[in-house]
């Protein structure tokens, strides 16, 4: 580690020398054996006899990184995106820096009896953080999307993105308006409907029960929400909770229960056929750039069978030559998953056109343009379909252009893969998928598909046996 830890060889573990009669060790500690997932970093604090205890910091490290028994960073380190030198370099001078922190609080104490809660107090007080009790639900809320904004707060190592950011953001939005807060833009839009506001009811950690979740779903089918809008709040909610948890700010454990589940229904997700593609592929736009550019991006996605956060960013540094042939390897923004695609003739068109840089949009921009694309491929027939409102099922019908968005190109891209014969275990280490039951979930081959598809099978096709007539 170099001098970067001055005179103390023993990295992440210090025994106290101030002169007083207890002897006070505290170690970093990892306690997943998930090696390739972030884990919390736990500090395990021990004073004499009688105090042995752990106790959660906000920081996350791979396991696979971090050796607990020698209490520093392991040798050989395989650095990726996710996690760089800086990022290491960075964790080691914050260990220290804590270390040195809780040690001297621990002196101070002389010789007062150390607690949990004592120490929980000066981690939070390391991270500039208020005393546990005294920040509420609504004041966490907000603190949790300014440090995921501004990047101080990470999920698995890397930051949020625009999409997960403006999902909670909206969640806030729907939090406060259920606690009667609500935007002076949604008080005009409530007094020009002459409907009432909700009457000021403040919600708190220990609020959060099931009696609660019962009224929050009640709350959310008076919006007329799908079961989908709803989970998703559910979930976030959820997630809060348990961070909050983790921080020590309640001890409330009601939103872990099964019956406080995140709600899903399921939903009509389109895909688009290979003749389909060939239609949108054919088209020339080179009148109408925005067009142009949506469509070229949104059939990256279609033939990597990649999530938009992935097949938008695609550029010369992802493509790579494996045994003379040239395929794009990333890593998944979103799971940290590495996938190796190969490029197919179409694609290689598309990347060759950017020189093999595809040109940055934003995914509303291209969930805009992509459904007139789709239309003006003459992709019109009508589909029909079911869903969940406010507690009911309605029956509804809709052109299929409607229904396309940048997600549609990764359904596609799986679908059609597995209707050109790939092996399913094939298709998943292309599209990142961990399971088949996540994976078959993309899946949109309908009775009629699957039947021609079978028909060619030896068990349909026959065989060579005389049939008495």
């Amino acid at each position: 580690m170099g001098n970067r830890w001055g005179k103390n060889k023993d990295l992440l573990s210090l025994q106290s020398h101030q002169p007083t009669k207890k002897m006070a060790t505290l170690h970093f500690i990892v306690k997943s054996n998930k090696q390739k997932q972030p884990a919390t970093i736990y500090i395990r604090f021990r004073d004499g006899r009688e105090t042995d205890f752990y106790v959660q910091t906000p920081e996350k490290i791979f396991p696979e990184y971090w050796n607990n028994k020698a209490q520093n960073f392991k040798q050989r380190i395989l650095y990726s995106e996710i996690f760089q030198e800086k990022d290491k370099i960075n964790m080691e001078e914050k260990f220290s820096r804590m270390r040195d922190f809780i040690l001297k609080e621990h002196y101070k104490l002389k010789s007062k009896q150390v607690t949990r809660i004592w120490l929980m107090t000066i981690i939070d007080k390391f991270y500039d953080k208020k005393e546990p009790g005294t920040e509420t639900l609504s004041q966490y809320i907000k603190r949790f999307i300014d440090e995921a904004e501004s990047g101080k707060r990470l999920f698995k190592g890397k930051r949020y993105t625009f999409s997960t950011l403006k999902n909670y953001k909206g969640f806030e939005v729907q939090f406060n308006e259920y606690q009667g807060i609500y935007t002076e833009e949604r008080l005009k839009e409530l007094k020009e409907n002459k409907e009432l506001p909700r009457p000021v009811k403040m919600v708190n950690f220990g609020d959060i029960t099931i009696d609660f979740y019962n009224d929050f779903l009640s709350f959310f089918n008076e919006k007329n929400y799908s079961p989908n809008t709803i989970g998703r709040h559910i979930k976030h909610l959820k997630v809060i909770m348990r961070q909050a948890k983790e921080e020590g700010l309640h001890n409330n454990t009601e939103f872990q229960r099964k019956s406080f589940e995140a709600m899903t229904a399921p939903v009509e997700n389109v895909y688009l056929n290979e003749e389909e593609l060939k239609k949108i592929f054919d088209l020339d736009l080179s009148d109408n750039k925005p067009y142009e550019v949506a469509r070229d991006v949104f059939l990256c996605g279609c033939y990597t069978a990649q999530r938009y956060s992935d097949y938008s960013r695609i550029c010369k540094d992802h493509i790579k030559k494996y045994s003379g042939r040239n395929v794009i390897e990333i890593i998944q923004q979103k799971t940290g998953e590495k996938c190796i695609i190969p490029i197919r003739p179409e694609l290689n068109f598309i990347l060759s056109k950017y020189d093999y840089n595809l040109p940055r949009t934003h995914e509303q921009k291209v969930n805009k343009y992509i459904k007139e694309v789709v239309k003006m491929a003459e992709i019109i027939e009508t589909v029909s379909y079911e869903e969940s409102r406010g507690g009911l099922k309605v029956k509804k019908s809709e052109p299929k252009y409607e229904l396309i968005k940048t997600h549609s190109a990764r359904r596609s891209g799986c679908t059609n893969m597995y209707l050109a014969g790939i092996p399913t275990i094939d298709i998943m280490k292309i599209s990142g998928h961990k399971t088949e039951r996540e994976f078959l979930k993309y899946i949109k081959v309908s009775k009629e598909e699957t039947a021609v598809i079978l028909s060619d099978h030896p068990y349909f096709v026959g065989n060579t046996l005389k049939i008495a007539r």
